[in-house]
């Protein structure tokens, strides 16, 4: 009697790729290639770094955790606590990026998101901990109340990159050039004709006119040429576009067109839609009534109507360093602490013009 033939595997499944096998199939050395997918290096030709994770894309690579995890007694998971909401896009691309990073590499991220609740952080560190992850990143950290690191309460043994961050000796941290950013939204509005300024939605930390942020920017270019004006300065401590909406009905509802600026630089793209849109409910034109300039150049931005003028905080290159300066941290637990300073750059589009004569 013939024995039914077995159906479980008649043709062999694809090995899955390996170091060795991308290398090979790359032209480049395993070292090359380990380098770029499993300690985030980017001392490698750009083209190449590209090249490499294409492929690994590809060809479904997955770094062996359990294998690493039994040599080091890893548990390949990091942390990520935001302190922000990441419905505003410009958090929502970078945690993307990082998740992509760190997941391409062999780790798992699990993230806690607290809205600036630092009780929330601190059970969120607690947590880390216990679970024994491999490295951390947080941030941004900053009290909206005051312009002081809150760092004292995020203290921790785990490996730490903070993003967004005051630079301290102690920990890797990769941030903006914020005061930078306040200083381009004013020489451009001057080079474009305007000396009627606002910031619109900005926290309430700059009000001593202390610390790195977009606001000491804003008021020191504006202040040394004596256009600062602090009724043009609208605070908000959670800058969003519904709130942006409701505050730019206010101002237009309980102020003379007359005694506004002409030009606002709002903390964010995401405040400039939704300032933006109760301009034009209003029946008023952007660019002609009013210039606006956003903060992030989120995706969307060149679809606004006008097209947003704004700066690029470069969250990928922000998420790209934070990668890198972690897994060298956890590689090299000893070795000094760095801080990487990210320069902005100004974006032009459409929503700016000269000022129009009241």
């Amino acid at each position: 009697m013939a024995r039914p033939r077995s159906t479980s595997s008649s043709a062999a499944a694809p090995r899955p790729a390996t170091l060795k096998t991308l290398a090979a199939s790359l032209g480049l050395g395993i070292t090359t290639v380990s380098d770029i997918l499993l300690r985030g290096k980017t001392n490698y030709k750009t083209a190449t770094i590209a090249r490499v994770r294409e492929a690994a894309e590809a060809a479904g690579f997955r770094p062996n955790a359990l294998a690493q995890g039994m040599r080091g007694q890893k548990t390949q998971t990091i942390g990520l606590l935001i302190t922000m909401n990441i419905v505003d896009p410009f958090f929502a691309e970078l945690v993307n990026r990082l998740e992509s990073r760190f997941e391409q590499a062999g780790f798992m991220v699990i993230l806690s998101i607290s809205e600036n609740d630092i009780e929330k952080d601190k059970r969120a560190l607690r947590f880390f901990e216990s679970r024994r992850v491999d490295g951390l990143v947080i941030g941004p950290i900053y009290n909206l109340r005051g312009t002081i690191d809150q760092s004292s309460h995020y203290q921790t043994s785990l490996p730490t990159v903070k993003i967004l961050s005051s630079p301290e000796n102690l920990t890797d941290c990769v941030s903006i050039n914020h005061r930078r950013m306040g200083r381009i939204a004013v020489e451009h509005f001057l080079a474009r004709g305007h000396s009627r300024m606002g910031y619109l939605m900005c926290p309430d930390f700059p009000r001593k006119h202390q610390g790195s942020t977009p606001f000491r920017g804003f008021y020191e270019a504006l202040h040394r040429r004596r256009l600062f004006r602090d009724e043009w300065i609208w605070i908000d401590n959670h800058p969003a576009a519904e709130r942006a909406y409701a505050q730019m009905q206010h101002i237009l509802a309980t102020a003379p067109r007359t005694s506004l600026p002409t030009a606002f630089f709002c903390h964010n793209d995401y405040c400039a839609s939704g300032a933006m849109a109760a301009v034009r409910e209003a029946g008023l034109d952007i660019p002609g009534h009013f210039s606006f300039m956003g903060c992030d150049n989120i995706k969307t931005a060149p679809f606004f109507n006008p097209p947003l003028t704004t700066i690029d905080l470069k969250p990928v290159e922000l998420a790209d360093h934070a990668f890198s300066l972690l897994i060298e941290r956890m590689r090299h637990p000893r070795q000094p602490a760095r801080y990487v300073e990210i320069e902005p750059a100004l974006i032009e589009r459409n929503s700016i013009s000269a000022p129009v004569p009241h």
